[in-house]
């Protein structure tokens, strides 16, 4: 368990004060794709283990940082980027010791674009894509100024940019993640994309941020609902005990998107399979700001 602190966080946080409980860190988890009757269903990808976890309820809440790209610029996601996306072959599927549960789930149709729109997010009455919260008291999630954008940016050849603003307010189409892979890695998807957060062209309100992306792909229904809590800050500016304060935020952000916005899929939508039921419903919050501080696994 990381220990409990109550300093304030430098001079963009002079008179934040986190009281949040502290919470263990978990492994990082890029979004993890793969079918089942007919649908796109998530779970998460470790990185570290190079193994796969899809909870009974599936996946949902996926936790990420930016830091400063400059003295007066966008927040941005660090090498190689975040969010992450990967998905598997149906050996790597029906393999025990690769994937939990294995052997119940599809992998995808090779050659086939897997893409993703923003979704409106409704919280107290109002609804809208882009959410923030300073990170003081009680989780208290409110919608952006309109000036305040997210982008998610795709790198290399074929890059692409697709974003939402404080004024967006409804589905937002985003772009083509990656195209699956043909032949003896026939289905596979391994890419990082880049999240950059601005306010009017300059650094964002440090602080947390919330948005939802959906998966789209031809023969396949839908997933449901993902979201995405990113912590914007400078971790240069604050001492390792302020960084530690930070992450026990972020971590009660995300476990209050789970408890709120994250709703557990209808019985029916999930496959019946043995061994299903012992999937357990993980985390996915670890970050890379804390210097000197490592996640399990990392």
């Amino acid at each position: 368990m990381l220990p409990a602190c109550r300093l304030p966080l430098g001079a963009a946080f002079a008179s934040l004060v986190f009281v949040a409980t502290v919470h263990a860190q978990d492994p990082h988890y890029d979004v993890f794709v793969t079918g089942s009757g007919g649908s796109l269903v998530i779970g998460g990808y470790d990185d570290a283990a190079t193994t796969a976890t899809i909870p009974v309820d599936q996946m949902r809440v996926f936790g990420g940082e930016v830091v400063p790209s400059g003295t007066t610029g966008p927040y941005e996601s660090a090498s190689p980027g975040e969010p992450g996306f990967r998905a598997a072959t149906q050996a790597f599927l029906n393999n025990p010791s690769l994937t939990t549960p294995s052997g119940v789930y599809t992998a995808l149709p090779g050659g086939t674009s897997l893409a993703f729109s923003f979704l409106p997010i409704e919280i107290g009455g109002t609804t809208r894509n882009l959410f923030y919260w300073s990170g003081t008291g009680a989780v208290a999630f409110v919608p952006v100024p309109g000036d305040v954008t997210l982008d998610l940016t795709k790198q290399g050849g074929g890059g692409w940019t697709a974003g939402i603003t404080g004024t967006t307010a409804g589905l937002v189409t985003g772009n083509t993640i990656q195209n699956t892979s043909t032949g003896a890695s026939a289905g596979t998807v391994h890419t990082h994309l880049f999240t950059s957060i601005a306010k009017a062209g300059a650094a964002p309100d440090q602080g947390f941020y919330l948005y939802s992306l959906g998966l789209q792909m031809t023969g396949l229904a839908d997933s449901v609902p993902m979201y995405f809590v990113y912590g914007a800050l400078d971790p240069d500016a604050l001492t390792p005990q302020q960084l530690l304060d930070f992450e026990a935020a972020h971590g009660d952000a995300e476990i209050w998107v789970e408890n709120n916005l994250a709703a557990v899929p209808e019985p029916a939508a999930l496959p019946l399979a043995a061994g299903l039921a012992a999937a357990v419903t993980l985390g996915c919050r670890w970050r890379r700001l804390c210097p000197g501080i490592s996640a399990p696994g990392r």
